[in-house]
Protein backbone atom coordinates (compact mmCIF):
# COMPACT_ATOMS: atom_id res chain seq x y z
CA UNK A 1 0.00 0.00 0.00
CA UNK A 2 2.67 2.64 1.20
CA UNK A 3 4.25 2.17 -2.60
CA UNK A 4 1.54 2.50 -4.50
CA UNK A 5 0.21 5.27 -2.72
CA UNK A 6 3.22 7.16 -2.82
CA UNK A 7 3.57 6.58 -6.50
CA UNK A 8 0.43 8.58 -6.42
CA UNK A 9 1.40 11.44 -4.49
CA UNK A 10 0.69 10.78 -0.78
CA UNK A 11 2.49 11.45 2.63
CA UNK A 12 3.03 8.79 4.47
CA UNK A 13 2.94 7.85 8.22
CA UNK A 14 4.39 3.84 7.92
CA UNK A 15 4.51 2.23 11.83
CA UNK A 16 5.17 -0.97 12.97
CA UNK A 17 6.84 -3.21 15.69
CA UNK A 18 9.65 -3.71 13.38
CA UNK A 19 11.21 0.04 13.36
CA UNK A 20 13.49 -1.23 10.79
CA UNK A 21 11.45 -1.93 8.15
CA UNK A 22 9.56 0.70 7.73
CA UNK A 23 12.40 3.55 8.38
CA UNK A 24 14.16 2.05 5.28
CA UNK A 25 10.64 2.08 3.20
CA UNK A 26 9.81 5.48 4.11
CA UNK A 27 13.47 6.52 2.83
CA UNK A 28 13.34 5.01 0.11
CA UNK A 29 9.72 6.36 -1.02
CA UNK A 30 11.07 9.99 0.11
CA UNK A 31 13.41 9.53 -2.38
CA UNK A 32 11.75 7.56 -4.74
CA UNK A 33 8.50 10.08 -5.31
CA UNK A 34 9.41 13.47 -3.54
CA UNK A 35 6.73 12.53 -0.54
CA UNK A 36 7.23 13.26 2.88
CA UNK A 37 6.88 10.30 5.11
CA UNK A 38 7.41 9.59 8.62
CA UNK A 39 8.23 5.87 10.18
CA UNK A 40 7.26 5.02 14.13
CA UNK A 41 7.60 2.24 15.56
CA UNK A 42 4.20 1.11 16.99
CA UNK A 43 2.47 -1.77 19.10
CA UNK A 44 -1.02 -1.30 17.98
CA UNK A 45 -2.08 -3.94 21.46
CA UNK A 46 -0.45 -1.02 23.31
CA UNK A 47 -2.34 2.50 24.07
CA UNK A 48 0.38 4.41 24.53
CA UNK A 49 2.26 3.41 21.84
CA UNK A 50 -0.81 4.22 19.88
CA UNK A 51 -1.17 7.27 21.06
CA UNK A 52 2.70 8.56 20.83
CA UNK A 53 3.23 6.96 17.06
CA UNK A 54 -0.58 9.03 16.26
CA UNK A 55 0.54 12.34 17.45
CA UNK A 56 4.05 12.43 16.33
CA UNK A 57 2.67 11.13 12.58
CA UNK A 58 -0.23 13.84 12.78
CA UNK A 59 2.57 16.43 13.31
CA UNK A 60 5.23 15.44 11.13
CA UNK A 61 2.68 15.38 8.28
CA UNK A 62 0.58 18.74 9.42
CA UNK A 63 -2.61 16.76 9.66
CA UNK A 64 -3.84 13.05 8.62
CA UNK A 65 -6.54 12.49 6.53
CA UNK A 66 -6.50 8.49 5.55
CA UNK A 67 -5.92 5.77 8.49
CA UNK A 68 -5.65 2.09 7.33
CA UNK A 69 -5.69 -0.24 10.37
CA UNK A 70 -4.03 -2.74 8.67
CA UNK A 71 -2.05 -5.10 11.63
CA UNK A 72 -3.84 -8.54 11.60
CA UNK A 73 -2.88 -11.82 13.04
CA UNK A 74 -3.54 -15.38 13.01
CA UNK A 75 -2.04 -17.50 15.54
CA UNK A 76 -2.08 -21.40 14.84
CA UNK A 77 -5.00 -23.81 13.74
CA UNK A 78 -6.54 -24.81 16.81
CA UNK A 79 -10.00 -26.19 17.47
CA UNK A 80 -11.76 -23.91 19.65
CA UNK A 81 -11.40 -26.01 22.40
CA UNK A 82 -7.41 -26.21 22.21
CA UNK A 83 -7.03 -22.58 21.97
CA UNK A 84 -3.94 -21.45 24.29
CA UNK A 85 -4.61 -18.29 26.18
CA UNK A 86 -1.35 -17.08 24.45
CA UNK A 87 -2.68 -17.36 20.96
CA UNK A 88 -6.42 -16.93 21.88
CA UNK A 89 -4.92 -13.43 23.33
CA UNK A 90 -2.89 -12.30 20.82
CA UNK A 91 -5.67 -12.59 18.26
CA UNK A 92 -7.97 -10.61 20.48
CA UNK A 93 -5.78 -8.12 20.93
CA UNK A 94 -4.22 -7.08 17.45
CA UNK A 95 -7.42 -7.83 15.64
CA UNK A 96 -9.77 -5.95 17.91
CA UNK A 97 -7.80 -4.27 20.58
CA UNK A 98 -5.59 -2.84 18.46
CA UNK A 99 -8.09 -1.31 16.02
CA UNK A 100 -9.85 0.57 18.48
CA UNK A 101 -6.99 1.99 19.40
CA UNK A 102 -5.77 2.89 16.16
CA UNK A 103 -8.96 4.34 15.08
CA UNK A 104 -9.47 6.02 18.28
CA UNK A 105 -5.88 7.68 18.20
CA UNK A 106 -6.40 8.88 14.76
CA UNK A 107 -9.98 10.12 14.21
CA UNK A 108 -9.37 13.47 15.67
CA UNK A 109 -6.84 14.18 13.52
CA UNK A 110 -8.79 13.27 10.47
CA UNK A 111 -12.08 15.24 11.70
CA UNK A 112 -9.70 18.25 12.55
CA UNK A 113 -8.76 18.12 8.75
CA UNK A 114 -12.31 18.63 7.55
CA UNK A 115 -12.36 15.24 5.40
CA UNK A 116 -10.94 11.90 5.56
CA UNK A 117 -11.16 8.10 4.50
CA UNK A 118 -10.82 5.18 6.85
CA UNK A 119 -10.30 1.41 6.26
CA UNK A 120 -10.39 -1.84 7.73
CA UNK A 121 -8.12 -4.46 6.40
CA UNK A 122 -10.06 -7.44 7.13
CA UNK A 123 -10.87 -11.12 5.78
CA UNK A 124 -12.81 -13.21 4.02
CA UNK A 125 -12.83 -15.17 7.48
CA UNK A 126 -15.32 -12.18 8.50
CA UNK A 127 -17.92 -13.58 6.24
CA UNK A 128 -17.49 -16.99 6.51
CA UNK A 129 -16.04 -19.57 8.98
CA UNK A 130 -14.07 -22.53 9.03
CA UNK A 131 -12.36 -25.25 11.00
CA UNK A 132 -9.26 -24.32 12.76
CA UNK A 133 -9.81 -20.58 12.92
CA UNK A 134 -12.60 -19.85 15.35
CA UNK A 135 -11.37 -17.39 17.37
CA UNK A 136 -9.71 -15.58 14.26
CA UNK A 137 -13.16 -16.09 12.48
CA UNK A 138 -14.88 -14.33 15.43
CA UNK A 139 -12.45 -11.59 15.62
CA UNK A 140 -12.54 -10.70 11.99
CA UNK A 141 -16.10 -10.86 12.21
CA UNK A 142 -15.62 -8.88 15.10
CA UNK A 143 -14.31 -6.28 12.85
CA UNK A 144 -16.67 -6.40 10.08
CA UNK A 145 -19.25 -5.33 13.31
CA UNK A 146 -16.72 -2.34 14.09
CA UNK A 147 -16.37 -0.96 10.46
CA UNK A 148 -20.18 -1.16 10.07
CA UNK A 149 -20.84 0.48 13.06
CA UNK A 150 -18.33 3.32 12.22
CA UNK A 151 -19.73 3.88 8.87
CA UNK A 152 -23.17 5.15 10.96
CA UNK A 153 -21.15 6.61 13.76
CA UNK A 154 -19.79 9.14 11.14
CA UNK A 155 -22.63 9.71 8.74
CA UNK A 156 -22.88 13.63 8.03
CA UNK A 157 -19.19 13.87 8.12
CA UNK A 158 -16.97 13.40 5.44
CA UNK A 159 -15.68 10.38 5.93
CA UNK A 160 -15.11 7.64 4.19
CA UNK A 161 -15.54 4.30 5.91
CA UNK A 162 -13.99 0.94 3.53
CA UNK A 163 -13.67 -2.17 4.93
CA UNK A 164 -11.74 -4.32 2.41
CA UNK A 165 -11.69 -8.12 3.52
CA UNK A 166 -9.12 -10.24 1.00
CA UNK A 167 -9.01 -14.45 0.89
CA UNK A 168 -6.11 -15.98 0.36
CA UNK A 169 -2.97 -13.47 -0.64
CA UNK A 170 0.81 -14.51 0.14
CA UNK A 171 2.09 -12.67 2.70
CA UNK A 172 4.07 -13.59 5.70
CA UNK A 173 0.65 -14.04 7.11
CA UNK A 174 0.81 -18.11 6.76
CA UNK A 175 4.47 -18.04 8.13
CA UNK A 176 3.53 -16.46 10.95
CA UNK A 177 0.25 -18.43 11.72
CA UNK A 178 2.14 -21.51 10.86
CA UNK A 179 5.25 -21.09 12.46
CA UNK A 180 7.00 -23.32 10.02
CA UNK A 181 7.65 -21.85 6.41
CA UNK A 182 7.52 -24.82 4.51
CA UNK A 183 3.75 -25.45 6.18
CA UNK A 184 3.42 -22.17 4.62
CA UNK A 185 4.69 -22.66 1.45
CA UNK A 186 2.45 -25.62 0.82
CA UNK A 187 -0.77 -23.33 1.56
CA UNK A 188 -0.08 -21.82 -1.89
CA UNK A 189 1.15 -24.37 -3.66
CA UNK A 190 -0.97 -24.80 -7.14
CA UNK A 191 -2.75 -22.22 -6.38
CA UNK A 192 -2.49 -19.08 -8.03
CA UNK A 193 -3.17 -16.43 -4.71
CA UNK A 194 -3.58 -13.06 -4.66
CA UNK A 195 -0.35 -10.39 -3.93
CA UNK A 196 -0.11 -7.63 -1.90
CA UNK A 197 -0.44 -5.82 -4.85
CA UNK A 198 -3.75 -6.54 -5.23
CA UNK A 199 -4.76 -5.78 -2.25
CA UNK A 200 -3.39 -2.13 -2.52
CA UNK A 201 -4.82 -1.61 -5.51
CA UNK A 202 -8.38 -1.42 -3.93
CA UNK A 203 -7.47 0.50 -1.57
CA UNK A 204 -5.95 3.31 -4.21
CA UNK A 205 -8.95 2.52 -6.45
CA UNK A 206 -11.31 3.29 -3.65
CA UNK A 207 -9.27 6.24 -2.29
CA UNK A 208 -9.70 7.56 -6.06
CA UNK A 209 -13.50 7.42 -6.82
CA UNK A 210 -15.34 10.63 -6.44
CA UNK A 211 -15.48 11.91 -2.66
CA UNK A 212 -19.44 11.16 -2.56
CA UNK A 213 -18.41 7.49 -3.55
CA UNK A 214 -18.33 5.57 -0.56
CA UNK A 215 -17.54 1.55 -0.81
CA UNK A 216 -18.65 0.18 2.02
CA UNK A 217 -17.00 -3.37 1.67
CA UNK A 218 -15.18 -5.46 -0.65
CA UNK A 219 -14.83 -9.10 -0.90
CA UNK A 220 -11.59 -10.04 -2.99
CA UNK A 221 -10.84 -13.92 -3.59
CA UNK A 222 -8.45 -15.08 -6.61
CA UNK A 223 -10.19 -17.17 -8.83
CA UNK A 224 -8.53 -20.14 -7.41
CA UNK A 225 -10.92 -19.46 -3.93
CA UNK A 226 -14.76 -19.81 -4.51
CA UNK A 227 -14.89 -20.71 -0.10
CA UNK A 228 -12.12 -20.76 2.49
CA UNK A 229 -12.78 -24.57 2.15
CA UNK A 230 -13.08 -24.86 -2.03
CA UNK A 231 -10.22 -24.11 -3.14
CA UNK A 232 -8.65 -25.34 -6.82
CA UNK A 233 -4.95 -26.46 -6.86
CA UNK A 234 -3.07 -27.05 -9.58
CA UNK A 235 -0.88 -30.62 -9.63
Amino acid sequence: MARLLAAQGCHLALGARRLDRVQGLAEELAQAHGVQTFAGQVDTRETASVNTFVAAAAAALGGLHVLVANAGLASGTYKLWETPDEDLEAMMRTNIEGVVKTIRAGLPHVRKAGWGHVFFIGSLAGHQSYEGGSVYCASKMGLRAMAHSLRLELNGEQIRVTEVDPGMAETEFSSVRLKDDAKAEAVYKGVNPLTAHDVAECVRWCLALPDHVNIDEMLIKPVDQAAPHKLHRRV
